[in-house]
């Protein structure tokens, strides 16, 4: 071929490809070149309250949902964005398939969580104490912060496009969950489901209240590791073992034990030993010499003693250790309290009264060595129980508390999970959940906190006993007390109730209960949440409100993994890798991010190691701040990700990317606004085979999201949706219709042009759920413009595609186009290789007649995909081989490259050989 010619094949496709923009210029003008985002969630949240989409259609709702209520301890981070993105999906998803859609929202009080960090702003900010203002100062001042924090989280919700029903907006802490609260209380105590003791509890010191299991953390150090603790002036080291002796009594032995607990051992109640254990075995029954306490304690031999674990004796200190009190008990051992609730040594520690418990463990440590008794310190791996509301090291103390019986309700949920009536999503943690339920534990429901619902039971105390009356108020508990006769003084207990408690019926609460029936919105179809909650939260949830009604609170749990940052890490305040969401919608450069940490650190959020690591953080990930990507972007992002692994790593670079995705939809909805025109498109009676591929696998697409909707694989939905629109319809199928726009026949133009809107019409209601208002912004403006758009003021009530919608697949033909893509795919690669200007010819030589009839029926389609215009598509019995060709096999033909230069052909076939 002369290079004259060349040169007009080149610009026939330059042409071709710069027609389609010159045709209808004047159906743009009022759309924007790019995708942008300002003003137009502002326009859609408009419309979507004016429609009130967001209310159930009737007094029922066919599918009801709980958004696991934020705490108002302060705003929303992407955890909760992942939480509410996954919800929404499925709420809209939901209503566009004609179901009656209840998703409610409400703010958690979070007792110990919001009081903690109220303290921490009060002292931050004016340097006072919760002591130093009392009671009711410090409620009012926790009320101003939930109203101010309340607000902030509700505004960030409805900016990620939740279409929570805020007619419906709850409040943990409001009289009417109080009221429930105290029903579900009332009715457990009338059941025998609650009992009140003196037992061991996780306690804060810097709290000075019980806290449960989720609020601590357990930090594991392999050596001697100095740790800076609330209250104290210097790091404290933990990470050592401890060995001590004891004098045998009327014996020159000693018997040596190990510790990690020194300050403990001054309620030490007794030595324990394994009753197999050859070196010890003669002790038992024998007594020794306590060096703290002076006086004499039994060797006692216990099956559960470790003899591998440190010297192979035990000390047995019933007060300070969940272990050591079971073992207490069966010894009817004496529980010896040394520790007060504020962490200092109370009266029972002697010489060491008053001191801080980690100050006397020093000082306790110099005594022994100053008699002689202290035989080793050793590196020795620990875990140390944390706090994680305040940092400070648990102590296991003795506190009667109020306990709920959980064994009963738990054999009633298992036996529920067993026979299908619940299902666990992902399956994986099913054996967990079980393995939770077979094992679970009374739950301790006590707190003493100010900040919280009141415990509705009452201590009735005269000169000589005292009893325990659970009731709705004051006067009722004053008339059964009347019973027992007079003298009685009836005071509230202070305590408060566990926050997990309120929030553990919350799927009857917020529907109203007791005060309303709750038929047509109780159960819930879905319980959503993250798994780090699930024993805490999720199986409370379905013992409390199973128990209430006789009906389980939901039938189906789905469980997502914890969002992580790009490296893997958990997001937490520690690591100081928190991301806002409107960080991401929004945009935010570094300075402005290191501005709001240093705001955080001031009221007293972040501490100042915790300032520090976020500002390291922040330069390390964000050198040049997080670029504005929008809602859709994000929601998509979130949605990418398989929500059911442990463990979900969220990157600010998809995100942006996805943005560009965006605009690409963006752009050939704006493409196909110019290459039509006003008149009305009809469904052509035949169409082509390029125009039936792309249809079937829009029919296929569709099928794909909806079955993985409905199976809560959100991630492959997506990718089905990327699959189809980014590169099938984009960057194939749209190509291809450039030269059969210009070129073609009025049946393949009208077919193109048909196909075109169809494909966008269904691709706009398919993202709806994820991408709610770059969908609704597109189909409204296309609605205008286009045929077999619905009119309708919102997608909102528009029916999401179904299969069958376009007709049925053509799997043979699907079959057929992915030989054609194979090789226009290779041929993309290889020329990428290569200057084009090199390039001569392309052939395309197939050995079938039917393969070779199909290439060349899509002739235009192969060289519109691969902007090669002199290409030909040749019978191998037809064709010869020239000696400037460069050869390559690929999907069952051969691709033969003609090329002008020498040097070049030389280049390409070392590139195709490596290929």
């Amino acid at each position: 071929m002369n290079v004259t010619r060349l040169k007009e094949l080149r610009k026939s496709v330059t042409l071709c490809r710069s027609y389609c923009y010159k045709l209808n210029e004047a159906r743009v003008a009022d759309f924007p070149t790019t995708y942008d985002t300002r003003g137009v969630q502002e326009h859609w949240d408009k419309i979507w309250k004016n429609n009130a989409y967001f209310t159930p259609k009737n007094d029922s709702a066919s599918f009801r949902m709980i958004l696991p209520p934020p705490n108002v301890t302060g705003v929303l981070h992407l955890g909760h964005a992942l939480t509410v993105t996954i919800q929404d999906v499925l709420a809209r998803w939901h209503r566009m398939r004609g179901d009656s859609v209840l998703w409610v929202p409400g703010l958690d009080h979070a007792g110990i969580a919001t009081q903690a960090a109220v303290e921490k702003y009060l002292f931050a900010t004016k340097g006072i104490t919760r002591k130093q203002m009392g009671k009711e100062e410090l409620l009012s001042a926790i009320q101003e912060w939930k109203t101010t924090k309340g607000t902030t989280i509700v505004t960030q919700l409805k900016c990620l496009g939740a279409s929570l029903d805020w007619s419906r907006e709850y409040f943990t802490m409001s009289k009417e969950h109080n009221a429930a609260v105290t029903e579900a209380f009332i009715t457990l105590n009338e059941r025998n489901l609650l009992y009140r003791k003196k037992d061991l509890v996780n306690w804060s010191p810097a709290l000075q209240s019980t806290i449960s299991d989720m609020e601590v953390e357990l930090l594991e150090v392999s050596k001697r590791t100095e740790i800076l603790l609330p209250g104290y002036q210097r790091k404290i080291p933990f990470g050592e073992m401890v060995e001590v002796a004891f004098q045998v009594k009327n014996s020159d032995e000693e018997v040596v034990i190990a510790t990690t607990r020194v300050e403990s051992m001054l309620g030490d109640a007794a030595l324990a030993v394994h009753p197999e254990d050859a070196r010890y075995s003669h002790l038992i029954g024998k007594e020794v010499f306590h060096p703290l306490r002076e006086c004499f304690i039994p060797v006692i031999a216990d099956l559960s003693v470790r003899r591998d674990f440190g010297t192979g004796v035990l000390k047995i200190t019933p007060a300070h250790d969940r272990l050591d009190l079971e073992i207490g008990r069966k010894h009817n051992l004496e529980l010896i309290e040394v520790i007060n609730e504020d962490g200092t040594m109370n009266d029972r520690a002697k010489s060491f009264k008053g001191l801080q418990r980690f100050i006397a463990r020093q000082k306790i440590l110099d005594h022994l060595a100053d008699k002689g008794l202290l035989r080793a310190v050793k590196d020795h791996p620990m875990v140390i129980p944390l706090c994680s509301r305040s940092g400070d090291v648990v102590e296991y103390l003795i506190k009667e508390q109020w306990f709920v019986r959980t064994q009963k309700m738990a054999e009633k949920l298992l036996a529920a999970t067993k026979n299908n009536l619940l299902r666990i999503e992902p399956g994986k943690l099913e054996e967990l959940w079980i393995e939770r339920l077979e094992n679970t534990k009374d739950w301790c429901v006590s707190r003493q906190l100010w900040w919280g619902h009141r415990i509705p039971a009452f201590k009735c105390s005269n000169s000589s006993e005292t009893r325990w009356i659970v009731a709705r108020t004051l006067s009722e508990a004053q008339e059964i007390a009347s019973k027992f006769g007079s003298g009685w003084d009836v005071q509230q207990d202070e305590d408060v109730l566990d926050t997990w408690f309120s929030a553990g019926l919350l799927p009857l609460s917020a529907m109203g209960w007791p005060r309303v029936n709750c038929r047509g919105f109780y159960p819930l179809s879905l319980m959503e949440t993250g798994h780090d909650i699930m024993s805490l939260w999720v199986a409370r949830m379905a013992m409390l409100c199973d128990e209430l009604t006789g009906q389980l609170p939901f039938e189906e749990v789905l469980l997502h993994g914890v969002l992580c940052d790009a490296q893997g890490k958990k997001m937490s305040k520690s690591l100081g890798n928190v991301i806002n969401p409107e960080y991401v919608i929004d945009g935010i450069s570094l300075e402005e991010l290191n501005k709001r940490a240093q705001e955080s650190f001031d009221t007293g959020v972040l501490s100042k190691s915790e300032l520090k690591r976020t500002l390291s953080v922040n330069s390390k990930t964000f050198p040049g701040g997080i670029p504005e990507c929008g809602v859709d972007a994000l929601r998509f992002t979130l949605c990418a990700h398989n929500i059911k692994s442990d463990r979900i790593s969220f990157n600010v670079i998809e995100c942006k990317t996805n943005k560009h995705f965006c605009n690409k939809i963006w752009q050939a909805c704006r493409y196909v606004l110019l290459v039509t025109d006003d008149g009305g498109i009809e469904q052509p009676t035949s169409l082509s085979a390029v125009d039936q591929w792309i249809l079937s696998k829009m029919e296929l697409m569709v099928e794909r999201v909806n079955q993985n909707f409905a199976e809560r694989n959100f991630y492959r939905a997506v990718n089905a949706v990327r699959q189809f629109f980014y590169y099938e319809f984009c960057d194939f199928y749209l190509e291809a219709t450039k030269f059969g726009l210009k070129n073609g026949d009025k049946d393949t133009v009208e077919g193109h042009k048909w196909t075109l809107g169809k494909c966008l019409e269904v691709s706009l209601r398919v993202l709806a759920p994820v991408m709610p208002y770059l969908s609704e912004d597109l189909y409204s403006r296309l609605g205008r413009k286009l045929p077999g758009f619905l009119d309708v003021p919102s997608l909102m009530e528009a029916p999401y595609p179904r299969q069958g919608e376009v007709g049925q697949r053509n799997e043979v033909l699907e079959q057929r186009f992915e030989d054609i893509l194979r090789v226009v795919t290779r041929m993309r690669n290889i020329l990428s290789q290569v200057s084009r200007k090199s390039l001569l010819e392309v052939h395309v030589v197939l050995e079938e007649d039917e393969r070779y009839q199909l290439f060349a029926e899509n002739i235009n389609f192969i060289v519109a995909t691969t902007r090669v215009p002199n290409l030909k598509i040749v019978r191998r019995d037809e064709y010869i081989v020239g000696e400037e060709s460069v050869c390559h096999e690929e999907a069952d033909c051969k691709l033969y490259f003609v090329l002008s230069d020498k040097q070049v052909e030389d280049q390409m076939k070392k590139k195709i050989l490596s290929m």
